[in-house]
């Protein structure tokens, strides 16, 4: 924390040397959220809560040259008491011992880009996720890179706090082609207010190489290497395995993702049709145990012009899990340090021994109004194994992840609507509502099988 402070001390010095070409950036977040969760004995089971977050930018553009420093400050209020973990209330309050706020530094770089403009390289801290790299220019192939592929295994977790990365980050453009490479180490955050400080036993080494062969065509292969070290009695890893051999696994965990996507979008009179394909294996050391897992995620979307840009979308994903907790071996598939809100409409669980089918209605009624419906089905790869939730390594404390009891393949049925009104350039709203029916997995951990949940958030730029 303190050489945070300090580097955040250097960084207002150094803007305030430079005095020209001084860009200042002020973006707002303000957040309310209901729950009435799953119940369980002497548990609050309904509460509401309310989060803000203020982000201060400092920036200055040169020739070849860039850096910027970005202040950010989280209030958390309402939290209840007795909440039911893995609502996101029980997780906040349990993560911060009675604190409310948290000021941290969010990102502070220098950044080198050649006279070309092909090649940059970044130093100090800044964010970063999986599957932005190499953009490619059409609208739709766009927001589903943004939607529907970044962050599944590495990301911001962007919902309250965030998390952002330590390191070094270096990439090269073409006109077809993008390759990445970054060595990073994540911060606090997510959960945990005291975001200034670096989770200095995670390391996080990530490269890959983005083609983009024809207008309506985006593939990218990647390698992703996770190293954790932290070690019980503070951090316990989470699997299926008893307690007792879980408290005695001190060795680390050394996991190596290799994975792809494609995703090709073909235009005809009526619109578009996309099409998006996902995978990832993974091999390595999970303490004491051998890993070896794989994940698939695949879909289709039939998008019209009119009328009202109607866009139909169809999913299905799948991920390892274990089977057997008493050999020698780790079958769960691990997210690694994701953005799971992305991806989990309903923020309790993750692409951790999950299968899911989803159908996705969006439509623009006007240029101001976003409008979606989904259904999602649930189930358990293994029963054997726990239904996971959470999205990553957060403190020094946590593992990052929570795990339930199985004993059923089905989870959960949800149906969400949500509302995106842009008021202008600078103000959107948005309405999120879900609603829940848990099925056998949930009754083995709850006594209530019916949840509902919803937020309603105010974005503002200044």
């Amino acid at each position: 924390m303190r050489a945070a402070t300090a580097l955040a001390l250097c960084g207002f010095l150094a803007f305030n040397c430079w005095g020209q070409g001084l860009k200042i950036d002020v973006t707002s977040r303000f957040r309310f959220e209901s729950w009435d969760f799953f119940e369980a004995a002497n548990l609050d089971k309904r509460y509401n809560f309310w989060s803000s977050l203020l982000r201060l930018e400092l920036s200055e553009q040169q020739k070849q040259f860039e850096s910027k420093l970005e202040l950010a400050q989280v209030t958390l209020g309402n939290l209840p008491y007795k909440a039911i973990l893995p609502t996101h209330g029980a997780a906040y309050k349990e993560a911060n011992e009675g604190r409310d706020g948290g000021l941290f530094v969010k990102q502070l770089f220098w950044q080198f880009r050649n006279r070309g403009g092909n090649l940059f390289f970044r130093l100090g801290r800044f964010e970063f996720a999986e599957g932005l790299e190499g953009m490619p220019k059409d609208e739709t192939m766009r927001w589903i890179r943004l939607n529907r592929i970044q962050g599944r295994l590495l990301g911001t977790f962007d919902f309250h706090i965030g998390r952002s990365f330590d390191g070094l980050l270096l990439a090269t453009e073409k006109q077809k082609s993008s390759f990445t490479f970054a060595l990073i180490r994540p911060t606090r955050g997510v959960f945990d207010l005291r975001g200034n400080d670096q989770l200095n036993q995670v390391t996080v080494g990530y490269a890959s190489w983005v083609q983009n062969p024809d207008p309506q065509t985006d593939f990218r292969i990647f390698a992703l290497y996770y190293r954790d070290k932290r070690k019980p009695s503070k951090v316990i890893k989470l699997d299926n395995r008893p307690i007792e051999l879980r408290q005695n696994d001190t060795k680390p965990i050394s996991v190596l993702t290799f994975g792809t996507h494609i995703l090709r979008v073909l235009p005809d009179d009526n619109g578009k049709i996309d099409f998006l394909g996902w995978a990832a294996i993974q091999f390595g050391d999970w303490g004491q145990l051998k890993h070896k897992a794989f994940a698939l995620a695949t879909e289709l979307g039939r998008k019209w012009q009119k009328p009202y840009q109607l866009w139909f979308r169809l999913g299905a994903s799948l991920s390892t899990g274990d089977g057997n907790p008493n050999d020698k071996y780790h079958k769960t598939f691990f997210q690694i340090l994701p953005s799971p809100t992305v991806y989990s409409s309903f923020p309790i669980y993750n692409m951790m021994n999950a299968r899911e089918l989803f159908i996705h209605l969006m439509a623009q009624p006007s240029d101001k109004l976003n409008l979606k419906l989904g259904f999602h089905r649930l189930w358990l790869s293994r029963k054997s194994d726990l239904w996971y939730s959470g999205g990553g390594a957060f403190n020094n404390e946590s593992f990052g992840y929570l795990g339930l009891r199985g004993l059923g393949r089905r989870l959960m049925d949800i149906f969400e609507l949500s509302l995106n009104y842009k008021h202008d350039e600078l103000t959107e709203l948005c309405l999120r509502l879900f609603k829940v029916w848990g099925k056998e997995s949930v009754r083995a951990n709850f006594l209530r099988t019916n949840a509902t949940f919803a937020y309603l958030e105010l974005l503002r730029e200044w």
